[in-house]
């Protein structure tokens, strides 16, 4: 195969604005048509939407669980993280009861009933 090494000329009547994170001059058309309001430079080095980050979330139940990676922007993440700080530094209210059984199950015997302590025998 051979391939042709010639350029394919540009329409360079394309109408220029500023990139709103630099301040360099980009085509109209990223904004217009794919709405990037900063250029291809700054996309590259993740500064024209900020740096995007990925979290991990298990979904399904039992022998049906996967894997999916929810891809936030950087303040997403950031509010995200703020959370589960959040959560972590919460004083849970509905902590797990400690239950003596012994206390309780004399407590829900009914009539004349009643148990005994007995030494096992040596």
């Amino acid at each position: 195969m051979s391939y042709s090494k010639k350029s394919v000329p540009m329409n360079q009547n394309l109408k220029m604005i500023p990139c709103s994170n630099c301040g360099e001059l980009m085509p109209e058309l990223r904004l217009t048509k794919f709405g990037y309001s900063f250029c291809v430079k700054c996309s590259e080095a993740g500064l024209g939407a900020g740096k995007k980050s990925g979290v991990p979330i298990m979904m399904g139940e039992g022998d049906h669980t996967w894997i999916e990676t929810v891809i936030m922007d950087e303040n997403e993440y950031r509010n995200y993280q703020n959370q589960l700080k959040a959560e972590k530094n919460l004083e849970k209210a509905n902590k797990a009861e400690v239950l003596d059984f012994d206390k309780e199950d004399k407590k829900t015997l009914f009539g004349p009933v009643q148990i005994k302590e007995v030494e096992p025998k040596k």
